[in-house]
């Protein structure tokens, strides 16, 4: 059940605006309906209806009568704004190895424009869908989805997966890791979020997206991750440097964790 002053069809547009915006829902398909959506939000039909309507208010879809609600298409390729801190690939590689991991799902489907956008995919190719939660002293703390081309999925198995993290299994198939894009923000917990996490839904969540290509540039990798803020955070050390006369802030590795 949602729990905070915001009204609870405000929050539940954010919430299926964040998925429409994830590319979670297709364009060329109907959303859940009515009764389902109040169902996953435990609200009433009228609740879930304002929330459409606000959607709608905003074109981010369209309700076509006795067909469903459907997502208007979104350019792909525009993309927030980027954080590029250093050592954090390094340092969230490393924390796995203190950490349990637990492998929730593992399927083939066909990429959404987003995922083929970020994998560079031909139309209608398949993915490998990973969806993880990551504990520490026994209390879930991430919750990791990660997508992978097909033919580099098929490598691998579920149980290679709960055994080492994804980017050492993929060194281990001789895939050489050549560079890394990520970006960094706030995001609501849906609900499988706040069941994977044990929070409840619409809480601020750390999102981080991570693209991993391969010494020739072929992407590899894309990982939609989120954090519980309450069990996680990123300590980032800075030191003022003068370049050509212009005061600067940069990342310390030294004491970066």
């Amino acid at each position: 059940m949602i729990e905070n002053p915001t009204p609870r069809y405000y929050k539940i547009y954010r919430l299926l605006k964040q998925a429409i915006e994830n590319g979670q829902y297709d364009h060329q398909e109907a959303m859940p309906g009515e009764n389902v959506l109040a169902e996953t939000y435990q609200v009433s039909r009228l609740t879930i209806r304002r929330s459409l309507d606000l959607l709608q208010s905003e074109g981010l879809v369209e309700r076509r009568q006795g067909a469903g609600t459907y997502p208007l298409p979104r350019n792909a390729a525009t993309l927030p704004l980027t954080a590029d801190i250093n050592k954090l690939v390094a340092h969230l590689n490393k924390m796995g190895t203190g950490t349990q991991v637990r492998v929730l799902d593992v399927q083939y489907e066909m990429a959404n424009r987003i995922v083929a956008h970020q994998l560079a995919l031909p139309a209608k190719s398949k993915v490998q869908k990973a969806i993880r939660v990551r504990y520490h002293d026994g209390k879930p703390f991430s919750y990791l989805v990660t997508y992978v081309p097909e033919d580099i999925g098929r490598r691998y198995t579920k149980e290679d997966m709960t055994r080492q993290s994804l980017q050492a299994i993929l060194k281990g198939l001789g895939l050489r890791l050549g560079s890394a894009e990520q970006t960094f923000t706030a995001t609501a917990a849906d609900a499988h979020h706040a069941e994977a996490l044990g929070v409840t839904i619409s809480s601020p969540l750390l999102c981080i997206k991570r693209l991993t290509r391969d010494k020739q540039g072929r992407p590899i990798e894309y990982l939609v991750a989120v954090y519980n803020p309450e069990r996680f955070e990123y300590h980032m050390a800075l030191s003022n440097k003068r370049s050509r006369g212009v005061d600067g802030w940069i990342v310390d590795e030294s004491h970066s964790s």
